[in-house]
């Protein structure tokens, strides 16, 4: 197994957040007949459709137990794709027991209640399928790919790890143990990643967010077998997790199959108070996170907190940066290398679940450059873009890119279900990039000018980086200060 834990600070699900696909295409009528499906007993339809023109349907369910279930019938090759995403993240948990979303990436792949050690990685690699699980602060997502015909062998083999993990000794020792080596390789010895950690801490303090989705180290030390239990009992439910299912099936053959092995999963999930990202604006408004490292390359950001957590917003980011991009001198972060203010820039929007999604301006300097200039010129280029005419021509851009970034999605079947598990996960609509065509061609240049001033307001903002050393606090002497704090 390949475990991959998105870890970064600000960002996670991967480049996801970054580069929202952005798709054209009308949904369904809703004069349109539903389709006869057979549905097996307290089975309910959600709703099918597609957010891709010329792509297969997909087709939405809940099982009788609440579990969300996605069917994308699709023959274009015999490949087949398995993902289970479980609102299990870094965020459920709680100082103290931190680490324990992570820590089931490890264990899920180890013996359950009926069957041995080694189970699941010998039957995937027979039917010559790949396996792999991601963590980050709002889910961990289990994948699986294989050709067709293994199915039933699939569900049956995940069907198990999900509803009889076995959580004993000595394998969890040994998980806690891999643990704790990966957080040394990819934490305490980069020093780059010991100042984020530290950083974050201090700027999330009072969240869910403010610890590393690797969790402490002593945390995952004193981690007992009753609290990972006690994890599995209340967030590995059905209500809380969404499975996808891909490949050249049929929809009532493949519904039937998944009710099959997972209709007796039980367990309600844990109900626990609002996983806020946002401290209060009073704490964190023109605050500075930063501390310094012995590190090669510098990074910083801003962060514009928000409660606009809609796929408007997110869209609206990527027509800004397009508008920053689009100069005679080539993008802003070239134009930013050129001027040696930055080695690299980027502005998006977090996608946080359940929570505040705050803009992001990132930069990367390395060690002999200034942010305060890579800072001040972007607030320049800010304030020119937002002062823009929003053109057709700006628009036909837009959607030019969108109809390219569909095409890429729509070309694998693996890429176009886990498209489509992403937009139910966090939109919980699969089919809402499709409103991107509209968005696009009714939006106006008095709100788009209105929404960017007031989501990057300067006066709300506030700081995080890990500056080379002797830039900036030692961030071990800045952990004690704010610890004092």
């Amino acid at each position: 197994m390949n475990c991959s834990s998105t870890l970064r600070i600000f960002l996670h699900a991967a480049s996801s957040a970054i580069l929202l696909p952005a798709v054209a295409a009308a949904a369904r009528s809703p004069k349109e007949p539903v389709p006869d499906i057979r549905l097996p007993a307290g089975v309910s339809m959600l709703g099918y459709g597609k957010a891709i023109e010329g792509t297969p349907d997909l087709y939405k369910f809940k099982l009788a137990n609440g579990l969300k279930v996605l069917i994308l019938p699709d023959s274009r090759n015999p490949l087949a794709t398995l993902r289970i995403k479980l609102d299990a993240g870094s965020n459920r948990e709680r100082l103290g027991t931190t680490g324990l979303a992570h820590f089931f990436e490890h264990m899920m792949f180890r013996k359950t209640q009926v069957s041995p050690e080694g189970h699941y990685d010998r039957i995937l690699a027979g039917v010559g399928g790949r396996g792999n699980a991601a963590t980050s602060t709002d889910y961990v997502v289990y994948e699986s790919n294989f050709p067709g015909p293994a199915l039933d062998k699939m569900l049956e083999l995940e069907s198990q790890r999900f509803k009889l993990l076995d959580l004993q000794d000595p394998y969890f020792t040994t998980e806690k143990g891999a643990v704790i080596s990966e957080r040394r390789l990819r934490y305490e010895n980069d020093p780059q990643q010991r100042g984020q950690e530290i950083v974050r801490r201090a700027a999330y303090k009072g969240t869910p967010y403010e610890w590393m989705t690797i969790g402490a180290r002593i945390d995952v030390q004193q981690m007992s077998i009753a609290e990972a239990r006690n994890f599995y009992r209340d967030f590995y439910t059905p209500d809380n997790a969404q499975l996808t299912v891909g490949g050249p099936f049929k929809v009532e053959t493949v519904l039937q199959k998944v009710n099959d092995a997972f209709s007796d999963w039980s367990g309600k999930v844990k109900n626990q108070p609002p996983r806020l990202a946002d401290r209060p604006e009073k704490e964190v408004a023109g605050k500075e996170f930063v501390c310094s490292e012995n590190v090669f390359e510098e990074q910083h950001t801003i962060i514009f907190p928000s409660a606009d957590n809609s796929f408007r917003s997110a869209l609206l980011t990527q027509i800004l940066m397009q508008i920053l991009n689009d100069h005679p001198e080539g993008t802003l972060q070239r134009r930013m290398t050129k001027r040696k203010l930055a080695t690299s820039f980027f502005l998006y929007k977090t996608t946080w679940q359940k929570s505040s999604q705050p803009y992001v301006a990132w930069f990367k300097l390395s060690k002999d450059q200034s942010f305060a200039a890579a800072r001040d010129y972007f607030y320049t280029e800010l304030n020119a873009a937002l002062s823009r005419q929003l053109t057709p021509e700006i628009k036909k851009v837009i959607l030019k890119q969108s109809e390219v970034e569909e095409s890429e999605v729509a070309q694998k079947m693996t890429s176009l279900a886990e498209f489509y598990e992403w937009n139910e996960f966090f939109h919980g609509d699969f089919k809402i990039p499709a409103q991107t065509k509209k968005i696009i061609t009714s939006l106006t240049t008095k709100d788009f000018q209105a929404w960017g001033k007031d989501a990057f307001a300067q006066k709300k903002s506030f700081r995080t980086g890990v500056t080379a050393a002797g830039k900036s606090v030692p961030c071990s002497e800045f952990e004690k200060n704010t610890a004092q704090n």
